[in-house]
């Protein structure tokens, strides 16, 4: 009996290493907050800016499990920043970020193959820092910056893999979440929410 347990387990073991694998992936961020209301410290009107794009990086492991035909499930764990620039503010947001994406393989050659992928991911924010005029402040101390720590939404993109171990991909980062700030902008936005282009290059094993 232990023999036939044994085997089962060796059998069970194979069959999840022959349709899983680990990735190392790392690249750059492409960062904005998308379009907030700003209220003016001289007057206290308030008015519509667009935030400007800020670039930051990411680094983790992704797992790819194959699943049923051309499908894949891909979860994977990243260090990330995100943030952005608004005038002369600047904004440092660095993230634990936990993507799950369904992947297709539009194409699964040896030497080439490509595939599209999209699903949620959830992130927690480590820390973070606003810097204006001289000054830097906190953005998730209570008293300073109360920004939120949590953050979720959905990835998406496209990848191309070499040879099954060599990867190059572009994934695009829509949050869910508003990030709130009491920092001169105000709660009552129209886009306050992270958007990050991510172009991400890694190696398979």
């Amino acid at each position: 009996m232990k023999k036939l347990l044994t085997i089962v387990a060796l059998m069970v073991l194979g069959a999840t290493t022959s349709f899983a694998q680990l990735g190392l992936r790392g690249g750059l961020n492409f960062n904005s907050l998308g379009k907030a209301k700003v209220a003016l410290e001289e007057t206290g009107n308030v008015k519509e800016a667009a935030t400007e794009s800020k670039i930051g990086f990411h680094l983790g492991a992704v797992y790819n499990i194959d699943l049923i035909g051309s499908f894949a499930l891909e979860p994977g764990f990243y260090f990330t920043q995100k943030g952005f620039k608004l005038n002369d503010d600047d904004a440092n947001f660095n993230y634990l970020e936990v993507p799950v994406n369904v992947k297709w393989k539009l194409l699964d050659l040896s030497i080439i193959g490509v595939d599209t992928h999209i699903g949620p991911f959830a992130a927690l924010a480590l820390g973070g820092k606003w810097k204006t005029e001289g000054e830097t402040w906190d953005l998730f101390k209570k008293s300073e910056g109360d920004s939120k720590r949590f953050d979720f939404g959905l990835q998406m993109g496209i990848g191309v893999t070499l040879i099954k171990k060599i990867y190059a991909g572009v994934n695009y980062d829509m949050s869910l979440t508003k990030v709130d700030t009491n920092l001169g902008i105000s709660k009552d936005n129209l886009e306050e929410s992270n958007h990050v282009w991510m172009v991400t290059v890694g190696l398979n094993f």
